[in-house]
């Protein structure tokens, strides 16, 4: 009897041995397979995007931000990121939140519409890491995003402390934005063309080019880089600037006959019909005017057949013994017609 005991006891060990080896096996297989499929998870866009959203739930921006860097060209300095996120999704309940692909096809990139309670909130962009087959997943931030117009292929920048140069060229040999009131773009010179996004704020943008200048366009997100001029072109270059824009002033004020001022302009522009048909004649009757303090600054070239500057000054309108005085700030573009120089856009400037 105490045999047969010892028997069963001895099975039903082996047993329990058996069954707690089976669940061990049975663990590690399951442990494989679930990190297995929250590895393939990882590889997914619907991956990218839940890691995407666990990390703001948690307000973890500083590694949004690190990871950011792995595969975006992250230009925007890491306090300034960091704030924005927290501005934008610090008092949103991210639990609620949904998203919509956009029907944008890429094999790099995806975008999806962020919704909360069926509200668009932000546009996600999720990259493909080939290296890692991995997708990562960044808010576009939709606030600033610029093009530097340049000759070179060459330019160095360091755009908020991070250096860019090549790897941000868009286009070659395309027609600058400065003369996009062009009819006819084949007449536009050519230029190489640099392209940075997803800025928060107005950048700080150094070229590294010793030899070359970087002017703001007055009115859009735009920068037009050039060589600096010897002092003879320079001094061209004022004159011409100083002479169209007075000339431009006069006419305005009814100084000048519309005459005087279409021989300094290219006619072949949207700019040249728009101040063709200006009605002038609202500006006040007056005896003379003068002007005053003149400064030409920010004069870039930006091919053998265009370039940029910028005037400021003061005019004084006489009437009698009065006078009233009005400042001006415009940014000039010229282009070389038949190696003659001509206005082909004027813009109304901040004062520098």
């Amino acid at each position: 009897m105490k045999k047969h005991s010892k028997i069963h006891i001895s099975f039903y060990k082996g047993l329990g041995q058996t069954f707690l080896v089976l669940i061990a096996i049975s663990s590690f297989f399951l442990g494989l397979l679930w990190i297995g499929l929250n590895y393939y998870e990882s590889t997914t866009p619907n991956g990218a995007l839940i890691h995407y959203i666990d990390l703001l739930e948690k307000k973890q921006y500083n590694e949004i931000y690190d990871e950011s860097k792995k595969v975006y060209a992250q230009y925007n300095e890491k306090e300034t990121y960091v704030d924005y996120l927290k501005s934008f999704y610090g008092d949103l309940d991210l639990s609620k939140a949904t998203f919509e692909k956009q029907n944008y096809n890429s094999t790099e990139f995806e975008y999806y519409d962020m919704l909360i309670d069926g509200s668009s909130i932000a546009t996600i962009e999720i990259k493909k890491d080939a290296d890692k087959n991995k997708w990562n997943a960044r808010t576009l931030t939709n606030v600033h995003s610029y093009k530097i117009d340049t000759p070179t292929t060459d330019l160095q920048m360091v755009v908020n402390d991070n250096l860019i140069g090549s790897d941000r060229i868009v286009a070659k040999d395309t027609p600058s934005v400065a003369y996009a009131n062009l009819k006819d773009q084949e007449q536009a010179p050519l230029i190489t063309q640099y392209f940075i996004d997803n800025l928060i704020g107005d950048p700080n943008i150094d070229v590294q080019n010793s030899d070359y200048v970087l002017v703001k366009d007055a009115i859009l997100d735009q920068y037009y880089a050039g060589p600096v001029l010897d002092a003879e072109t320079l001094s061209e270059y004022e004159e011409l600037i100083k002479t169209v824009a007075t000339t431009y002033c006069m006419y305005i004020t009814e100084d000048a006959t519309f005459n005087s001022l279409r021989k300094l302009m290219y006619t072949k522009t949207e700019f040249y019909d728009a101040i063709r048909s200006f009605n002038n004649a609202y500006f006040s009757a007056h005896d003379r005017i003068e002007f005053e303090n003149m400064n030409v600054f920010d004069v870039v070239e930006i091919s053998e057949d265009g370039f940029i500057g910028s005037v400021s000054f003061d005019y004084i309108v006489y009437i009698g013994e009065r006078s009233q005085t009005y400042s001006s700030t415009y940014q000039l573009t010229f282009l070389k017609v038949n190696g003659k120089w001509l206005l082909s856009n004027l813009v109304i400037a901040e004062a520098n």
